[in-house]
């Protein structure tokens, strides 16, 4: 394998393990928020929701992993 082919898929494998991180927390931290009875909880609920939308968005605009698959 040629170097900048190892570099691409690293940096592909690295930016999605970040973001399927940030996913978990931010889908964490919006059930812990529970029911919002609140107008500011509902308001940091929708930004939570809005968030995470934008997260899964980018998540899906890396597209396939880089690395050739066996079998």
């Amino acid at each position: 394998m040629k170097m900048g082919r190892e570099r691409n898929i690293l940096r592909w494998d690295a930016h999605a393990a970040l973001l399927r991180d940030h996913i978990a927390r931010t889908e964490a931290a919006l059930l812990a928020l529970g029911e919002p009875t609140a107008p500011a909880e509902r308001e940091r609920a929708v930004r939570m929701g809005a968030e995470l939308a934008d997260l899964r968005r980018r998540l899906r605009g890396l597209g396939p992993s880089p690395r050739a698959k066996m079998g």
